[in-house]
C-alpha cells in the first residue's frame, strides 16, 4: 500500500512538471475588470476624461502556501486637441509562491473618431505594445528524480537541466470600442496577435490569442443621464458583461451594481459555460478624486483549501478643465 502511494505521488510530481512546460499559457485575471483601467480593451484608454492612476492587487488561494499574487499599476489620460489617449501599465504576476514570475509592461495609444455631428456617437480605436519578462525559480520546484520511492524523501539535487531561467518576449494587441454617449458602450479586442513563445522550453508554450467582447451600461438614477454625460448625479445604476476566449478556455462575466454617494455596491457571476465558477461581491467608496474598492471572490466548485480570493483597488483621478469625469465604474 505504501509503495502504491509512493507511485501515485511520483506520478503527480511528473505530471505537474510536464504540464508546466507543455501546457498552453494563459493571462492573469482579476475578478472585477471594471475597476482595473483598460485591462480588457486598449481602445478605452483615457476613458475617464481625466488624468487617472490605478493600483490593483489580487491575492488568490490565501490559505495555501503556494498562493498567487497579482499587482497592476497604471496611468492614462485623454489628449483632447488631438482626440487621442495614451496610457502605460505594469503588471507583476507571482505564481506558486514565486516559482514562476511574470513582469508585463504595456504601452497603449487610443484614437477617437466622432461619427455624428451631434457628438453622441463615437468610435475608439486602440493599439497596445507589450513586453513580457518571465522568470522561473527552479529551487522552488520538485522534479520526479528528486523523489526517493523507497523512503518517500525528497532529494536536494536533480538531473533536470534548463537552458535559461528567464525569457523576454514582445507582443501586440488591438481593440475597438463603440460609444453611444449617455446610453451604451460596446467593445471588442484581440490580445497576443503574435502568439509569442511564452515558456522556458523552446516552442512548447505558446500564448494563444485572447478574444474579448464587452458591454457596459450606466443609468443616472436621478437625472436620466447615461455613461458619458457631462454632468452626473451621485446616484446611478450600472450593468456590464464580458466574454473572453483563449485557447481551449472560455469565460463569461455578468455583473451589476448601484452607487449612492459615496458608496458603491455590486455583485457578479462568472461562468465557463458548464457551471457558475465564481460569485463576486464588490464594495467601494469615493471622495473627490480618490476611489477605493474591495472585491471578494468565492469559488463555487469547492470550499476547501482557501478557495477564494481578495482584491483591493485604488484609483485616483485628476480632472481636466475640458470635461467632467465619467462615472467611477470604468472598463
Amino acid at each position: 500500500m505504501q509503495h502504491a502511494t509512493h507511485l501515485k505521488i511520483f506520478g503527480c510530481i511528473c505530471a505537474l512538471f510536464l504540464g508546466s512546460v507543455t501546457a498552453v499559457a494563459q493571462d492573469y485575471t482579476f475578478s472585477n475588470h471594471n475597476i482595473v483601467p483598460f485591462s480588457l480593451n486598449p481602445a478605452v484608454v483615457g476613458g475617464a476624461y481625466a488624468v487617472r492612476f490605478g493600483l490593483n492587487y489580487r491575492l488568490q488561494w490565501p490559505m495555501l502556501s503556494n498562493h498567487y499574487h497579482t499587482v497592476r499599476a497604471s496611468y492614462d489620460q485623454n489628449i483632447y486637441k488631438r482626440m487621442c489617449s495614451v496610457g502605460v501599465a505594469y503588471t507583476y504576476d507571482n505564481m506558486a509562491d514565486g516559482a514562476f514570475q511574470t513582469h508585463e509592461i504595456d504601452a497603449i495609444y487610443g484614437h477617437t473618431i466622432r461619427l455624428t455631428r451631434d457628438q453622441k456617437h463615437f468610435l475608439r480605436l486602440g493599439v497596445q505594445a507589450t513586453v513580457f519578462a518571465n522568470y522561473a525559480d527552479y529551487n522552488k520546484m520538485i522534479f520526479g528524480d528528486q523523489y526517493l520511492l523507497s523512503t518517500g524523501t525528497i532529494l536536494p539535487e536533480t538531473v533536470e537541466y534548463f537552458e535559461s531561467d528567464h525569457r523576454t518576449v514582445f507582443d501586440f494587441s488591438t481593440g475597438v470600442n463603440y460609444l453611444w454617449e449617455g446610453i451604451l458602450n460596446v467593445g471588442f479586442a484581440v490580445y497576443h496577435l503574435a502568439e509569442p513563445d511564452y515558456g522556458f522550453v523552446e516552442g512548447a508554450q505558446k500564448l494563444p490569442r485572447r478574444f474579448v467582447g464587452t458591454v457596459h451600461y450606466t443609468q443616472d438614477l436621478k437625472k436620466s443621464r447615461g455613461l458619458m454625460s457631462k454632468v452626473h448625479s451621485d446616484s446611478y445604476f450600472f450593468a456590464n458583461a464580458w466574454y473572453q476566449h483563449q485557447g481551449d478556455f472560455d469565460l463569461a462575466y455578468l455583473g451589476a451594481g448601484v452607487c449612492f454617494q459615496p458608496v458603491i455596491l455590486g455583485a457578479s457571476l462568472r461562468s465557463d459555460f458548464t457551471q457558475v465558477t465564481t460569485i463576486s461581491f464588490t464594495a467601494g467608496a469615493y471622495y473627490k478624486g480618490l476611489q477605493i474598492y474591495y472585491i471578494f471572490d468565492l469559488y463555487t466548485q469547492t470550499k476547501k483549501n482557501g478557495s477564494w480570493s481578495n482584491e483591493i483597488s485604488l484609483i485616483y483621478t485628476i480632472p481636466t478643465k475640458k470635461k467632467d469625469l465619467c462615472p467611477v465604474v470604468y472598463w
